[in-house]
């Protein structure tokens, strides 16, 4: 694949990846999702989790008030690599491309981590998202993400799903103080703006993990 065609696709799944995330985020911030329990918060504030505080230790997952959880990891697409193999989807990435959907050993114990192709081909580009219905909070794709790949993704408490309480009860419980009562900004804009990571010269496309 030629730098140029590379570059377009790149760019081509930018767009696809914010919009996609945009859409959520719109959804998010106006309360308008169907299968949300509780609306959007009115006031100007919210619950949120610092990224750079975070140290995904799964409390999220089980302190909330809400069962299931009101946190959910995202994956930023401004910062993913579009990896064919990311650490927060693969638990092992010595498995060949076409065989990672099928016998690729997932690190979400619940599949949330989708994986969809892009350009085709071994040396193409993936889109990484989370499915909200089967997020939990367990941290784990983010953990490794942050550890091992280009810090994409995080976790967020979503507002349409945030019951508002007055004292959220993860945040008594967070060890790292990562869970402050902030101004409702959009979320994907809470690591700001990034620019994609060039792979290192001679390294194949099936070899580079992020996300």
């Amino acid at each position: 694949m030629n730098e140029g065609r590379r570059k377009f696709i790149r760019f081509g799944g930018q767009l696809i990846g914010v919009a996609a995330l945009g859409g959520t985020g719109w959804r998010i911030f106006t309360g308008s999702d169907p299968e949300a329990d509780f609306s959007q918060p009115k006031g100007p504030y919210v619950w949120r989790i610092n990224p750079d505080k975070c140290t995904f230790c799964s409390l999220c997952e089980t302190a909330c008030v809400r069962q299931p959880s009101a946190v959910k990891a995202v994956n930023d697409q401004k910062k993913c690599s579009y990896c064919v193999a990311c650490y927060g989807h693969l638990s092992d990435l010595n498995v060949s491309s076409e065989m990672i959907q099928s016998k690729g050993r997932r690190v979400c114990p619940y599949d949330a981590v989708k994986r969809q192709e892009f350009s085709g081909g071994k040396d193409g580009y993936h889109l990484y998202t989370i499915d909200d219905a089967k997020c939990t909070a367990c941290g784990k794709c983010a953990k490794r993400c942050n550890t091992l790949g280009t810090k994409s993704m995080f976790l967020i408490i979503r507002p349409d799903l945030c019951v508002g309480c007055n004292r959220c009860a993860i945040a008594v419980v967070c060890p790292q103080q990562a869970v402050e009562w902030a101004h409702s900004y959009p979320e994907d804009d809470f690591r700001g703006d990034f620019e994609l990571e060039h792979p290192a010269s001679g390294t194949g496309g099936e070899d580079r993990a992020a996300s």
